[in-house]
C-alpha cells in the first residue's frame, strides 16, 4: 500500500516539474521575442519624422507592453504557481525587495496626489505615469526571472544601437539615410538625430547603451565579439563627440571609472582600456574634421564638446593613451611555466600589475575629491570668495557660475522645483504627488508663478530625475527608487570577477544615475536601463544556482 502511495506522489512530483519547467521556458522564449521586439519597434518607429516623434515612441512602447506584458504576465502567473506548489515562498533578494516597495510606494504616490485624470500614463510628451512605472517592474522582475536569452538580447540591443549610432553620425555630417531631415531647417537638424529625435533624449539612449558596447569590448575574451562590440563602440564614441549635449559626458565619465577599476585588476584588460581611451580621443579629433569639412551653420558646440574637439588638452590625453597602450603591449612579459610551481609571473610584470591594483584604488578616491573640489569652486565662484584673477578666467566657463541660466536653464528649475517641495505638506513630502504628475502641481498650485518665469511654456518635471521622483513619489518614494539602483550596482559590482559581463551593466547603471543627475525619466533609456538591471539579476542568480 506504501509502495503505491509512494509511485503515486513521485508521479505527481514529475508532472508539477514538468509543468513548471514547461511553462518557464515558454515564458523565456516569449520574452526573448517580446523583448526584441520591444528594442526595435522602440529604436526605429517614427509615425511622421520627428513631429511628435516622443509620443510615437511611446506609443510603441505602449503597444508592446500591452499585449506582450498581458502574455506575459499570464505565463508568470502560471509558473509561479507550480513553483508555489513545489517549492514554497519565492526567494527575494535585498533589489527585488526595493523594487517592489518603490511599486507599492508609487501606487500609495497616486492616491496622495490625487490626480487621478493625468497620473495613468502621465504628462504628454514623456507619459512617464503609472503604467509605465509598473511597466519598469515588470521588466525588471521578468527578466530577472526568466532572462535566460539575456545574450541574445544583447546582441540585438547593440546591434540596433550601432545602426542608430551611425544615422546619428551621417545626420551631424548633414547626410539623410532616412528622408527625416526634409523641410527641417538648419536650426532643427542642430536639435534632432537619427531615428530618436531631440539631441538630449538621443544623449540619454547613448548614456545606457555604450557602456555596455565599452564593457563587452574590455572584457570578453572571444575575439569575433570583442571586435563586433569594438566596431560598435567606435561608432558610439563617434556619435558621442558630435551629439553636443555635455549631459553625456558625465554619464561617459561614470562609466569609464567603474570600468577602469574593472580594468586595472588584469594588465590585457588595462590595456584594452586604455586602447579605449585612444579610440573615444581619436574619435573627437577625426569627427571635429569630418564636421568641419560638412557643417551644418546653425549648430554651435557645447563646452565639452569643442573641449573634445580642439582643447589642447584632450590632444595631450589622446597622445598620453596612445603611448601607454603601446608600452602595455611592448612591455608585456611572457609568464614562464616552472616544473613544480605552476606558471610564474616575472618581477616586471608584477610591478606592472601591483601598481594598476593601486591606481584602481587611488582613482576612484581622486574622482570623488574633484568633484568635490568643483562643487566648492562653483560655491565660491558664485559667492564671489576667489581671488579676482581667478575669478576672471573662470567667468568665461558657464558651469562655474550658477545662477538661473546655469546647465541650459537647469538653475532656475531646480531652484524652482526645491522650493515647491520645500512648500508641500507632510503628505506630499513622504509620498509625493504621483508619478509624472509634477506639471499637474504645477498647474495647481503654481501657475501664476510658473508663467512669470517661463511664459506660455509648460513645465513638465524637474530636469534631474532624482529631484523629480522626490516630488512625485516623495521622500519614501525616492528613497526605494535609489536603493533600486544602489543596492543592484553593490551586488553587481562585488561579484563581477564571477561574471565580467556584470561589470558592463554596472557601467551602464552608474552612467544612467550621472547622466539623469542632469535629465529625466523618458521611453528611450528607463526602460533599457531597468532591462539591464534586470539581466544582471538574472546572472547573479545563475551564479548562485551553480554554486548551489
Amino acid at each position: 500500500m506504501s509502495n503505491k502511495t509512494g509511485g503515486i506522489d513521485r508521479k505527481k512530483n514529475r508532472q508539477k516539474n514538468s509543468g513548471m519547467e514547461i511553462t518557464g521556458q515558454l515564458t523565456e522564449y516569449v520574452l526573448a521575442i517580446v523583448m526584441m521586439i520591444l528594442c526595435l519597434a522602440v529604436l526605429f518607429y517614427a509615425k511622421d519624422g520627428y513631429h511628435q516623434i516622443g509620443n510615437a515612441k511611446f506609443a510603441a512602447y505602449r503597444t508592446v507592453m500591452i499585449y506582450g506584458f498581458a502574455v506575459l504576465l499570464v505565463l508568470a502567473a502560471l509558473y509561479m504557481v507550480f513553483w508555489l506548489c513545489e517549492h514554497g515562498k519565492p526567494m527575494l533578494s535585498v533589489t527585488d525587495k526595493f523594487v517592489l516597495a518603490y511599486l507599492v510606494l508609487t501606487g500609495i504616490s497616486v492616491i496622495s496626489g490625487g490626480f487621478y485624470d493625468d497620473v495613468l500614463w502621465g504628462c504628454s510628451g514623456w507619459n512617464m505615469g503609472l503604467m509605465s512605472q509598473v511597466s519598469f517592474v515588470l521588466l525588471y522582475f521578468f527578466l530577472s526571472r526568466f532572462g535566460r536569452y539575456y545574450r541574445l538580447l544583447l546582441t540585438v540591443l547593440c546591434g540596433a544601437a550601432a545602426i542608430v549610432y551611425g544615422i546619428g553620425i551621417l545626420h551631424r555630417l548633414m547626410i539623410d539615410p532616412v528622408g527625416f531631415y526634409e523641410g527641417l531647417t538648419g536650426a532643427q537638424k542642430a536639435q534632432f538625430l537619427s531615428t530618436l529625435g531631440q539631441a538630449t533624449w538621443y544623449g540619454s539612449f547613448l548614456a545606457v547603451t555604450l557602456p555596455v558596447m565599452m564593457g563587452v569590448f574590455l572584457l570578453t575574451e572571444k575575439r569575433l565579439w570583442r571586435s563586433l562590440s569594438g566596431i560598435c563602440m567606435t561608432l558610439g564614441f563617434s556619435t558621442l563627440v558630435t551629439q553636443n549635449s555635455d549631459s553625456a559626458y558625465f554619464g561617459l565619465a561614470a562609466a569609464v571609472l567603474v570600468l577602469f577599476v574593472t580594468a586595472a585588476e588584469d594588465r590585457e584588460r588595462m590595456c584594452r582600456f586604455t586602447g579605449m581611451l585612444t579610440l573615444l580621443f581619436g574619435a573627437g579629433k577625426v569627427m571635429a574634421f569630418l564636421v568641419r569639412r560638412h557643417p551644418n551653420p546653425e549648430m554651435e558646440a557645447d563646452f565639452v564638446t569643442r573641449l573634445m574637439w580642439d582643447s589642447p588638452v584632450t590632444w595631450v590625453l589622446l597622445v598620453l593613451c596612445l603611448c601607454v597602450t603601446l608600452f602595455l603591449v611592448f612591455t608585456r612579459e611572457e609568464c614562464q611555466p616552472v616544473p613544480g610551481k605552476g606558471t610564474v609571473r616575472k618581477e616586471g610584470e608584477k610591478c606592472v600589475e601591483k601598481g594598476m591594483r593601486r591606481l584602481a584604488r587611488i582613482v576612484p578616491v581622486a574622482a570623488a575629491i574633484l568633484t568635490g573640489g568643483m562643487i566648492l569652486v562653483i560655491y565660491l565662484q558664485t559667492c564671489g570668495l576667489l581671488p579676482e584673477d581667478v575669478a576672471e578666467r573662470l567667468a568665461d566657463i558657464s558651469y562655474f557660475n550658477w545662477n538661473d541660466g546655469w546647465g541650459n536653464g537647469r538653475g532656475r528649475i531646480w531652484r524652482f522645483s526645491v522650493k515647491m517641495f520645500s512648500e508641500e505638506n507632510i503628505k506630499h513630502k513622504l509620498f509625493g504627488i504621483g508619478p509624472d504628475c509634477f506639471s499637474s502641481y504645477v498647474s495647481a498650485c503654481y501657475s501664476e508663478e510658473a508663467a512669470l518665469l517661463w511664459g506660455r511654456k509648460k513645465l513638465t518635471n524637474a530636469h534631474n530625475e532624482w529631484l523629480n521622483i522626490l516630488i512625485n513619489g516623495g521622500i519614501l518614494g525616492v528613497t526605494a527608487y535609489l536603493g533600486i539602483f544602489l543596492t543592484a550596482f553593490y551586488r553587481m559590482f562585488r561579484r563581477h570577477r564571477q561574471k565580467l559581463l556584470l561589470a558592463a551593466v554596472c557601467g551602464a547603471c552608474a552612467s544612467y544615475m550621472c547622466y539623469n543627475f542632469f535629465c529625466y525619466q523618458q521611453v528611450l533609456c528607463t526602460p533599457f536601463i531597468f532591462m539591464l538591471m534586470g539581466m544582471g539579476e538574472y546572472m547573479l542568480r545563475e551564479q548562485d544556482a551553480s554554486l548551489g
